[in-house]
């Protein structure tokens, strides 16, 4: 093996460990290693990071999310997971609007994404709340969260996003290059905890 793999095959590892040992459904259902490894791997090693058309560039982000979302989905059998794409979704968002992604806990949107080929990633994010129905998250909200978790995406950079009283949307994370392998690795790591706090506000909310 060469000097230059070394390192990545390191971080690879700790990576794996780190995230495996945090999942939030290791303690629901067992030893989850043998089957969130592998969509870990893939993440960490994906091609085309930012280039082709908004479909390859969505098939390259479905490889951090859908691996540990889609996870949680097969194995957490006491809640209705859903993930989709370009859905219509009407608890917290503007009829005829359909976020680009999204992942529901129990017929409630817990997570979404706006996703383009190219542009200002901040300026991306607010299609998070000018999709929205106002005052539907919050105290008072129509919905039954507070928070929404959200991201946006301009290419190869992401940003991960929490919306909140009357709609009011707060960044969660520094825009990350998924070029990146380090930026690789916190992304898998948000998205872990993703998991965690959705089903956490979720349940809180039902």
């Amino acid at each position: 093996m060469t000097d230059s793999k070394k390192p990545k095959m390191r971080l690879k590892g700790e990576v794996s460990k780190e995230a495996l040992s945090n999942f939030c459904i290791v303690e629901q259902v067992g030893n989850i290693c043998p089957i969130l490894t592998p969509h870990i791997e893939s993440a960490l090693h994906v091609t085309n990071v930012g280039r082709g058309t908004e479909s390859m560039q969505q098939h390259v982000i479905d490889k951090f999310l859908m691996g540990i979302i889609s996870t949680a989905q097969s194995e957490l059998t006491d809640v209705d997971i859903l993930i989709d794409r370009n859905a219509t979704e009407s608890s917290v968002t503007k009829s005829g609007c359909r976020p680009d992604f999204l992942f529901s806990i129990n017929g409630q949107l817990a997570f979404k994404g706006e996703e383009k080929k190219a542009g200002d990633v901040r300026k991306i994010a607010k299609e998070l709340t000018d999709k929205m129905i106002p005052g539907s998250v919050g105290k008072n909200a129509t919905s039954r969260i507070q928070y929404l978790l959200g991201y946006a995406t301009a290419g190869s950079r992401i940003l991960f996003t929490c919306i909140h009283g009357d709609n009011k949307m707060v960044e969660c994370s520094n825009i990350l290059n998924l070029e990146r392998i380090p930026d690789r690795v916190t992304m898998i790591r948000i998205v872990v905890n993703i998991v965690r706090v959705a089903l956490a506000l979720t349940a809180r909310a039902g």
